[in-house]
Parts: structure tokens; C-alpha cells; sequence
């Protein structure tokens, strides 16, 4: 869709789109863009237009198929499924290490475990005491700075106004970001000056965060006096305006840089407006990680990883550590400072517990007298790179796994990228942390570069990696540029093994292609697209992602435009070094799968595929594969001869879960490059049909793809005959493939956050109880039986330590 289309000198053109579901958005400035820029765009545009969906492509589903559910009958324990606490220990071994490859697994559990030992603390002193603003790293001796902040102390500003414009390109390498904003936190100019950002604020803007708030009327921002101390709150925060709540004009009529869009003067300051009216709190939302009614009234979390361990306060994403507690999550205590006081979900705010896991390395005394390998150093890098991000991001949703919300409920957000922020807590939380960089097996670099890429590239004149332009892999590049620079000049671990124990995870559609070669060739990569040709170009029908495109001329004399001479050389995945990981799937979104112990609903459907196929899309958006097969569906009427139904959201209506979990075959092919087709089909026991060729799917390298999955070539003979070749697949070959996916599919899902896994937990159980109520079982021929007990330490994380614990005598070489 297109967002703020203006043409007028200074206005800027966003095209905003879906990338594996994600709103991702490219800027150029009209007014100064080149002849090769306008046409290059122009012709972006008419591609857009791709095909049109054909009328009466819509499919109607019948009604829900009977359930595979029978009255019970007196148990028979030797036809149920058995638990690993049933079995011996090799017997227990072996269905844990189901369908894998090769010995990793094994290697696993069988391994020696190390003594536990309390890791001694920090006691580094910071320059100036961070200023008052700063965590103090007793480890490293560095700040770390929260937004609004930087320097070696903390001291020096480091703003991000809101701002009507971008940097001007005919000024190289400008380092001071342009700012709308007057001495009193108010637009310059609203009916003066003309142009636009995202940001531009039409009231009282936070400079540190490029935040937007009522500007006058009862729920006006009103900053703490000047001169205040660090952290002194507002004196009142007020109720935030997002982009589309701009007045468009000013209280005379006089138009403003919202003219066009935004809404009434009325609405917002009027009497009965939003900045006036306690009532119309819906007006324009709570847009921000914010309690209702939306003005910071009723005190609500934020998110922080590891909501700070309970031993910090949590700030829209920046840990602000409580006394002598330090780190990224304020998990480590300074030596000599006392002991370990209660923490905050142990204490006085119990709604942290469902999030908060403490380490067992950050414990005086470790709560067993063993722990496993692979041992994990967890970086502190700059806030820049991760919790500054999250200041940035204004919206509540984005960039998180999971947020807060009212009356302190966490929820999960279902975000797209939210591996990044799960990831990460994930490894703070994990029994395989270490606190002591000297043992550690692997050094974790956390780095939210989706994050950046939205909602924050453009959105104000900053942060830039480098040039102010919309080619997002080039900043993207330059950031892992830059941080592999600090990790080498701060830290003496990369340089230790050349870089081939650091783990980076890379989220973005066209994962790995377009890291710095200096840091892919050693480092290992967690990624999402296994595409495996070393010859490769960019296929993302994203102009603003395409990494083998350079920056428009008029940059050349920019700082990191270079990026393409850094980024070649290199695949995007190497099995013998990488692995392809899941997305990040939340236990909402695959509930009615028999696998979690929904009952098995019968398998009508053959092949099934519902999501983007490609119209209003350039033709080359996912290799052209599902617009072929979109086609051939509707021409060859799939549907009513096959039961193939294939279709966008808006042509193939119901639940998403249930249409899964009623389907043999379901599609896995890529989009922009990477698309969690392959884990919506596993977690729903719908077997893959994998269409896309030289890219391995998700562990492909580690499981037995073959024993529960189908790989179709893209040629348009083998698409063509995709129904036939379907049809003939007996129904005792794929009974044999569910029966091989249902012992391999919890390793698909992540589960291992104490929220996570209660919510597993939920979810069996009620299942196990509506079934004892309903006095029914699963028929016993039905290849999803019931589980009682999900497989938490075989998740997808606790695959990923497994296969990390046989690569460790690959980082010694």
C-alpha cells in the first residue's frame, strides 16, 4: 500500500509493503531524487501491478471435517505412546535423537558435565559514574548508555528529533541530525515549514526517542524542570500522537505539514479531543507500550530482556540497573557490594515471574552441582546495536516476541522478526550461560537489525549507517561492520579464535548474503534462508533490499556506500558452519494442531497454501513459484478436481490453524527469500512440499528432511504435474511421513522461556482435560496421539545447544 504520497519539493515517498508479513518501508527524496532514481522507481511501481486476482478465485472451504475422536475405552498402555521418563536411558536416548543426522545429538547427552562454580564478579570502576545516566559494565569498566546518551560517560547528547526532512546528500558524512524542533519541545512550524518525516510532530516532541505528544490541552507533555537530575520523570507525560493523529490544520485553518492526512485540529485540541477529552482515549490509541487511557496515568511494564532480571527498571527497552547490579538485564552483581538481594518478581512485583528467569550462573550458589556444554558468553554490546532499538521503536508491538499490557499481562505479539528479541532472551536465560569469557565455548553477539530496519530506518533524520538513503542492507551492513569493529578493538575474544566461536543471528529476509565478509567467513550463523549457490544475487522484489544494487551516485562521498566490496565473496549459508533456524511461532498460532493435543480433525484437503501469491508484486517475488502454482490452481480448477486450495488471505477465508491441521500437503516455497511456510505445515502435522531449489529449509542439514517431507523441482513441468504426483502418494507412505514428522516436530517451535512453556503446558493439558470430560480419545490408528508432557529441553533452542555442543571442537581449528 502507499502511505503519504506527495510530490512537493522536501516530501518524501514511502511505499510500504509485506515481507514475511512484516510492514517494511523504503524512502526516496522526491525532490532530489536523479533521472535513474525516477525511472528505476517509476518502473518499480507499474511491476507492483504485477497480475490481478482472477474473478472467482475465491474457495470456499466446506464446513470443518469430522473430528478423529472415539468413545474411550478401557486403556491399553501397550498401544500409547510412550514418555522418556519410561524407558531405559539408551532406549530414551534414541527417540530423543530421532531422525537426526549424523552424532550431534548424542554427543549431546551423552556428555560429561562440568562442576558448577559460582564466576567471580566485576569490580571495574566507569569514567565519571556514567554521569548519572549509564549502567556501569563492573566487567569491561565501559557505560552503557541509554537513549539520549553517549560517550565514553554518558555526557555526551546523542538526540533524535523529530524532523520535517533528512540529511542533504550534497553533505557528506553530516553527523548532526535535522531537527523541527523549538527551544520549548514544540514544532517549529507547523503551517511554515514545510515537509516531512514520520516523526514530525505536530505537538511536543521527546528528542532522545523522536517521540510524539499532545503539546498543549490537559494531557500535554510537560517535561521535568530544567536542570532536573538524571531520570527525573516528566512532570507529566501526556498522551502520545502517532503519525496519522496529526492536525492537519492549526486552530485559524491554516494547513499543516499534515495536510492531505493526519485529522482535524478539533479532534486532537478541540475541547473534546484527544490532548483535552478523558473520554476519547481511543481517539488515537495506545499506540506505545502504554496503560489505558493512555497518558501514563495507570503504571504498567515495559519490555526489557529479562524485564532486567528483576534487579533494574525497565525503560521502553534500556535496563536502568539498581544499585551495584550491572549488565544488559542487570543479572550480575558488583564483587564485594554485599549479598544477592531479592529480586523484584520475588518480592514486590509478582507479575514478573512469568518472564523473569535468573541464570543459574548469575546464582552465589548454583542451583545443581553440574552444567552442560556449550558454554555461552552473552555480549554486552552498545545499546545502539540492541536496547536502543527498542527505545526507537515508538510502536508497542513491534520488534518483541512478547510486551505488556494492561493490568500487567504479558502477551505475545506474534512479530514477524521477534526472533531477534527471543533469541536473545533466550541465551540470558539459559542454563548454558556463562558469565566467564575465558571458558566460554561460544560468544553470542545480539544485534535487533530487523528492529532498525522497521519501524526505525526514516522514520527521523537518525540513527544512519551512514548515508541517509533507504537502501537497508547497506546500513545493515555498516552496523555489523562497526560492531565487529568494537568487539575487536574493546574486547580481546574475537581475535582469541579468529571469530569461529561468535554466534550471529540473522533475521532479515535474504539472511546471511549480505553480512561483511571479514565476519561471515569465521562466524557462525544462525539464519532463516538456506539459499547454498556461492554465485548469488539478491531476488527480493524489495528495491530498498536488493544487496546487490549500490547506492544512487550522489552518495558516493558518504561514509559505508562501499558496503557491496565488503559483502562479497561468500554464501549465504555453509552448512558446515551455519544452521537454518525456525521462526519464531507462538503456541497461539498452531492451536488446533494434533500435535499439541488438539483432536486430529480428518486430512481433506491435498495440498494447501494460503498467503501472498505475488499479485501487486514484481514478478521475480518468490522466484515466481507461487504465482505459477496460484495460476495453475485457478486455471485447471485444482480445488474442485483435487482439493488443492491455494489462495491469498482474502481468496481462501477461516482459520489459518484448522485449515493446516486439515491438510496432507502444505507449500513450502520462499517469498522476499525466507518464509515460515515450512514450520506453519510441522507444527500442524501437515507433511512439506518444498519448492525451491539450492535453498535448505529450516535444520535440514541436522534432521531426516526426506523421511517426512517432499521436495518438488521449480521447473513448471514438475508444477504442473503437482496434483498427479501428489494423488499417487498411498496412503500408507504418507501415514509413514506423519508418523517420522511426529517425532521430530517439537523441535520446530521454541518453548523455553518460563512464559513460553507454561503457555505449552496450558495448552496440553486443556486439550488432555476436555477429551477425559468428553469421556473420548484419539482413534488409535490416527498418527497424532495425545502428548501429556511437551519435550522442553528438544525444543528449538535446546536443538540448537545440541548441535552447538558438537561444533565446538570446530572453533579450536
Amino acid at each position: 500500500m502507499f502511505a503519504r504520497l506527495r510530490s512537493r519539493s522536501q516530501r518524501l515517498l514511502i511505499v510500504f509493503g509485506l515481507a514475511s508479513g512484516c510492514v517494511l518501508v523504503c524512502l526516496w527524496r522526491t525532490a532530489e531524487a536523479t533521472d535513474g532514481e525516477r525511472r528505476g522507481l517509476a518502473s518499480g511501481l507499474r511491476s507492483l501491478l504485477h497480475f490481478e486476482m482472477p474473478a472467482g478465485a475465491h474457495i470456499s472451504l466446506p464446513d470443518p471435517p469430522k473430528v478423529l475422536v472415539a468413545a474411550a475405552e478401557p486403556e491399553d498402555n501397550s498401544t500409547r505412546p510412550h514418555h522418556h521418563h519410561e524407558m531405559d536411558p539408551e532406549a530414551a536416548l534414541r527417540r530423543r535423537c530421532a531422525l537426526v543426522k549424523g552424532t550431534w545429538c548424542g554427543e549431546f547427552l551423552r556428555q560429561v558435565r562440568l562442576p558448577a562454580r559460582p564466576v567471580p564478579r566485576g569490580r571495574k570502576e566507569c569514567p565519571n559514574a556514567c554521569s548519572g545516566w549509564g549502567n556501569c559494565n563492573h566487567d569491561t569498566g565501559m557505560c552503557e548508555c541509554p537513549a539520549g546518551h553517549g560517550g565514553e560517560d554518558c555526557s555526551k547528547p546523542v538526540k533524535r528529533p523529530c524532523a520535517h526532512r533528512h540529511r542533504n546528500i550534497s553533505n557528506p558524512n553530516a553527523t548532526e541530525p535535522v531537527s523541527s524542533v523549538g527551544p520549548n519541545g514544540l514544532d517549529i512550524g507547523p503551517t511554515t515549514v514545510q515537509g516531512w518525516t514520520a516523526s514530525r510532530c505536530f505537538g511536543f516532541c521527546d528528542e532522545d526517542v523522536a517521540a510524539c505528544y499532545c503539546g498543549e490541552g490537559r494531557y500535554a507533555r510537560i517535561p521535568p524542570p530544567p536542570g532536573s537530575p538524571p531520570w527525573t520523570p516528566p512532570v507529566q507525560r501526556g498522551r502520545p500522537l502517532a503519525d496519522g493523529c496529526q492536525p492537519n490544520t492549526d486552530a485559524t485553518g491554516a494547513k499543516s505539514f499534515a495536510a492531505g492526512g493526519g485529522t482535524s485540529w478539533a479532534d486532537i485540541y478541540g475541547p473534546n479531543g484527544f490532548c483535552n477529552d478523558p473520554n476519547k482515549a481511543t481517539r488515537c490509541g495506545c499506540f506505545q507500550e502504554i496503560a489505558f487511557p493512555c497518558d501514563g496515568s495507570v503504571p504498567m511494564e515495559t519490555t526489557c530482556m529479562n524485564q532486567c532480571s528483576g534487579h533494574g527498571e525497565c525503560h521502553f527497552g534500556y535496563c536502568r540497573c539498581h544499585k551495584f547490579w550491572y549488565g544488559s538485564d542487570c543479572s550480575r552483581k558488583k564483587a564485594d557490594s554485599g549479598p544477592l538481594e531479592p529480586a523484584l518478581h520475588e518480592s514486590e512485583r509478582p507479575w514478573l515471574r512469568p518472564v523473569v528467569a535468573v541464570p543459574p550462573a548469575a546464582l552465589e550458589t548454583p542451583p545443581i552441582s553440574t552444567r552442560p556444554r556449550p558454554l555461552i558468553y552473552v555480549y554486552d554490546v552498545p545499546p545502539d546495536y540492541t536496547s536502543r532499538m527498542l527505545q526507537y521503536r515508538n510502536f508497542g508491538d513491534t520488534c518483541l516476541w512478547r510486551r505488556w499490557h494492561d493490568g500487567n499481562f504479558t502477551g505475545i505479539t506474534g512479530y514477524t522478526y521477534g526472533i531477534e528479541t527471543l533469541m536473545h532472551e533466550l541465551m540470558l536465560q539459559s542454563e548454558h550461560r556463562t558469565f566467564d569469557p575465558e571458558e566460554a565455548d561460544f560468544f553470542y553477539v545480539p544485534m535487533y537489525i530487523t528492529c532498525y530496519f522497521w519501524p526505525i530506518l526514516g522514520w527521523a533524520d537518525g540513527p544512519w549507517w551512514h548515508a541517509p538513503n533507504g537502501l537497508r542492507v547497506m546500513h545493515g551492513a555498516n552496523m555489523i561492520t562497526e560492531l565487529h569493529d568494537w568487539l575487536r578493538t574493546k574486547l580481546p575474544y574475537w581475535d582469541r579464535r579468529g571469530g569461529r566461536d561468535h554466534i550471529w543471528l540473522m533475521a532479515a529476509d535474504e539472511g546471511a548474503c549480505w553480512m561483511p565478509k571479514a565476519v561471515y567467513d569465521t562466524s557462525i550463523v544462525l539464519t532463516h534462508w538456506g539459499r547454498l549457490d556461492p554465485e548469488h544475487k539478491s531476488n527480493t522484489a524489495y528495491l530498498q533490499d536488493n544487496y546487490t544494487a549500490k547506492p544512487e551516485s550522489a552518495f558516493d562521498a558518504w561514509r559505508g556506500v562501499d558496503f557491496g566490496d565488503r559483502i562479497k565473496g561468500h554464501p549465504c549459508f555453509d552448512p558446515r558452519k551455519d544452521l537454518v533456524v525456525p521462526a519464531f511461532k507462538s503456541p497461539n498460532h498452531f492451536p488446533r494442531s494434533p500435535l499439541i493435543g488438539a483432536p486430529p480433525l480428518e486430512r481433506d484437503l491435498l495440498l494447501f497454501f494460503r498467503g501472498d501469491v505475488g499479485a501487486s508484486r514484481l514478478p521475480h517475488y518468490s522466484r515466481g513459484i507461487r504465482q505459477r502454482l496460484f495460476h495453475l490452481a485457478h486455471k485447471h480448477d485444482w480445488y474442485n478436481r483435487f482439493k488443492i486450495a491455494i489462495g491469498s488471505g482474502d481468496s481462501l477465508k477461516g482459520d489459518y490453524s484448522e485449515q493446516l491441521a486439515r491438510s496432507k500437503f502444505c507449500l513450502v516455497a520462499p517469498g522476499d527469500g525466507w518464509s515460515p511456510r515450512a514450520e506453519d505445515a510441522i507444527l500442524h502435522g501437515c507433511i512439506p512440499v518444498v519448492v525451491m531449489d539450492g535453498v535448505q529449509a529450516v535444520f535440514e542439514s541436522i534432521l531426516d528432511w526426506d523421511s517426512f517431507s517432499l521436495r518438488i523441482r521449480e521447473d513448471d513441468a514438475a508444477l504442473e504435474a503437482l496434483p498427479q504426483l501428489l494423488a499417487s502418494i498411498s496412503p500408507e507412505r504418507l501415514a509413514h511421513m506423519q508418523r517420522h514428522l511426529a517425532r521430530v516436530w517439537h523441535r520446530f517451535a521454541y518453548t523455553q522461556t518460563p512464559f513460553l512453556k507454561a503457555t505449552v503446558d496450558r495448552t496440553i493439558h486443556g486439550y488432555q482435560h476436555k477429551l477425559q470430560e468428553a469421556k473420548q480419545e484419539v482413534l488409535r490408528d490416527a498418527p497424532y496421539q495425545p502428548v501429556a508432557h511437551y519435550p522442553h529441553a528438544d525444543d528449538a533452542f535446546g536443538t540448537i545447544m545440541q548441535w552447538l555442543f558438537h561444533r565446538i571442537p570446530d572453533t579450536r581449528g
